[in-house]
């Protein structure tokens, strides 16, 4: 397999000096295409695009925009390419073999609509019950939802756009459930080309069995782990166990993690900053489709502390709009914006009985 690296750049060094260094591939880096440089970089011919051409090589497009590496890409697409990925550069891990399951995304089904990030839960309550977490985790029983239903979310999200880039499995604390396996084998099946992760916080991957670690492995999904406190005390045991199976995985160190923030206030004219601590974080699930994780469980909210915050903007993913029509509408603001506030506190978690201060202010 040969490749041809699409950026003589600094991106475009990174991704040579991985394959170099770090990465058995099959075949090797023939030079790269640049349309703004010529010559040579780092010792391998560059090419203009059209050149290129009757090569018809693996293309790896090595842009730190997503933007402009989509454009990109569908340009290479009309001009006949197919082996497409766009190089990520992943500073965590990795100690593996697979540069492009590791590093890069996969651009097979990449058009005009891509949604950049999907999440969606597949348990609601957590084993850690975080003050201040934006899905509303503490207020939530253990009852497990409807695998099939879950799963026919995510077919009719991908009847609805072309091309999901990241999937993440998540709650409340995913491994609580014990159909994860089926969700991992289903949500790929759907989803042959997106990148999954379980996002997690590691207390429970020590007592994950032998099938559920090898499905996670055979099913290429990462573990992107947040090493909370208790999470830290137990992080070498835990990576242990990914490395010997050879799972791919993230951590969001500790030190990111020591601060919180209450996300809400009960005033749209709150004296704290107003912020978007879920920009991005679309959210299915219940059949319906929503713009960020507070907006989709703030009915749970309202219900569970006698609150009245509004909840306008959540769609049902039946009747939603499709393609670029919805990836506008879900970047609109919805009045619950007006309530989303940054007031920072340190990491703990919630007493027994849960209250409204844990979540909201009430200025």
């Amino acid at each position: 397999m040969k490749v041809l690296i699409y950026g003589a750049g600094i991106r475009g060094g990174q991704a040579l000096d991985l394959i170099k260094r770090k990465y058995k591939i099959d075949g090797e880096v023939i030079g790269f295409i640049d349309n703004y440089k010529i010559g040579q970089y780092q010792g391998y011919p560059i090419y203009r695009l059209e050149e290129a051409d009757n090569l018809k090589r693996r293309i790896l497009i090595a842009l730190n925009d997503y933007k402009t590496a989509k454009d990109v890409c569908l340009q290479l697409q009309k001009r006949g390419y197919a082996d497409i990925f766009w190089f990520q550069y992943k500073k965590t891990v990795l100690k593996h073999e697979d540069f492009f399951t590791e590093q890069c995304v996969n651009c097979k089904e990449w058009s005009e609509d891509i949604l950049p990030q999907v999440e969606m839960h597949i348990m609601d309550s957590c084993n850690l019950n975080c003050r201040g977490c934006t899905h509303f985790s503490p207020i939530f029983s253990n009852s497990i939802p409807c695998l099939e239903a879950r799963l026919s979310d995510v077919k009719q999200l991908k009847e609805k756009i072309s091309c999901i880039m990241r999937f993440y499995i998540l709650g409340g604390e995913p491994f609580l459930n014990p159909e994860i396996n089926d969700y991992i084998c289903g949500i790929r099946r759907i989803l042959p080309y997106t990148q999954l992760y379980i996002v997690t916080n590691g207390l429970l991957i020590d007592h994950l069995s032998d099938e559920t670690l090898q499905c996670i492995k055979e099913n290429q999904v990462w573990i992107s782990i947040s090493e909370y406190q208790p999470t830290r005390k137990k992080i070498d045991k835990i990576c242990q166990i990914l490395d010997e199976y050879k799972i791919l995985y993230e951590i969001r160190e500790a030190s990111l993690k020591e601060k919180f923030c209450l996300p809400l206030s009960l005033s749209k004219n709150s004296i704290h900053p107003k912020t978007c601590i879920s920009n991005g974080c679309v959210i299915i699930g219940d059949g319906k489709i929503a713009r960020c994780p507070q907006l989709m469980y703030i009915s749970y909210f309202n219900n569970h502390f006698n609150t009245n915050l509004p909840e306008d903007g959540i769609m049902e993913l039946e009747f939603c709009p499709t393609g670029d029509r919805l990836l506008r509408v879900l970047k609109e603001e919805v009045p619950l914006c007006r309530h989303c506030v940054q007031n920072e506190i340190p990491w703990s978690v919630c007493k027994k009985e849960v209250k409204l201060e844990d979540f909201a202010v009430k200025d």
